[in-house]
């Protein structure tokens, strides 16, 4: 899943970087130890870069597409953060998740195909300099009880990505598919309705990558300056995760083109590929948070 390479700095994702070029490792901790302390979870990774943390290979925990059909032709675009993890932490001595900002897009045509709940999208979780990719979806999800208040569903999802960043690099394919439920808590009510989600999924990963190893050999580093040595890894398996959440659901039920916005806030986590030296070891649990905002449009 990585591609280590030798010397100093960084971490590992698929093929994966560390620490940025110039800045040393301990640096780079100090660095990110204070961010942890003075900004959200969520915008650690967006800063990673600027401040020289090398990171790649983003792996979401879920795919964020909402359990309940919406009964109508509808669009809907979604935006926020998601639970997951970079590759590149899993050749690091501090191996943990990850808040992935995501942009995604779902159409149910509902009874224009004659299908009700069949749906497709797109996701692109991560930063395109971490090796974030567009991902397709394809799902299906039904309505049960007598006022629909429970939904089922059912996601698959895969794609590949590879990115290069301060010398270490990497190639990752995955593949998976998320199944979960949505219930909604109270009666319907067209202006605010409170719903539990919760979802487990299974992924295919297989990666390969480069990157720096520390002066023992055995975590990786930001890569010094000049021509280091580079170590290879390669990482393959199925991870699970599961994420559960609650949402808010603003106008899901007005007789209108406007179908609604959802707010929704969760936690993720799972299992992740895990190398130490260059070699492919026990995979290691990781968890993190997530919040999106999604707006639906649609036939009335």
């Amino acid at each position: 899943m990585a591609t280590l390479a030798r010397r100093e700095s960084g971490k590992f994702a698929g093929k994966i970087a560390i620490a940025p070029i110039g800045t040393s490792r301990a640096r780079c901790a100090r660095m990110a130890h204070l961010l942890r302390v003075l900004l959200p979870m969520t915008l650690l990774p967006l800063l990673a870069t600027e401040l020289g943390c090398t990171t790649l290979g983003p792996m979401s925990s879920t795919t964020g597409v909402a359990m309940a059909p919406t009964g109508r032709p509808d669009v809907t675009v979604q935006g926020g953060f998601v639970p997951g993890y970079y590759l590149s932490s899993a050749t690091s001595e501090d191996v943990k998740g990850a808040s992935l900002n995501q942009l995604g897009a779902v159409v149910e045509p509902d009874r224009l195909i004659g299908v009700p709940g069949l749906f497709v999208g797109a996701r692109y979780a991560g930063d395109h300099s971490a090796g974030a990719s567009v991902e397709p979806v394809l799902g299906y999800r039904a309505a049960l009880g007598a006022d629909g208040g429970l939904g089922l569903g059912v996601v698959a999802y895969g794609t590949h990505a590879s990115a290069t960043q301060n010398r270490a690099s990497f190639s990752a394919t995955r593949g998976g598919v998320e199944a979960g439920g949505d219930l909604r808590l109270f009666p319907p009510n067209k202006i605010l309705e409170l719903h539990l989600n919760a979802s487990a999924a299974l992924t295919d990963l297989s990666a390969n990558g480069s990157y720096c190893l520390d002066d023992a050999g055995t975590y990786g580093v930001d890569c010094p300056d000049g021509t280091p040595a580079l170590t290879d890894a390669k990482v393959s398996g199925i991870y699970p995760s599961l994420n559960a959440g609650l949402a808010l659901d603003f106008a899901r039920h007005l007789e209108s083109v406007f179908h609604g916005v959802r707010l929704a806030l969760g936690a993720g986590g799972g299992t992740m590929p895990r190398v130490i030296a260059g070699e492919q070891r026990a995979p290691r649990l990781y968890a993190a948070g997530g919040a999106t905002l999604s707006v639906a449009l649609g036939a009335e």
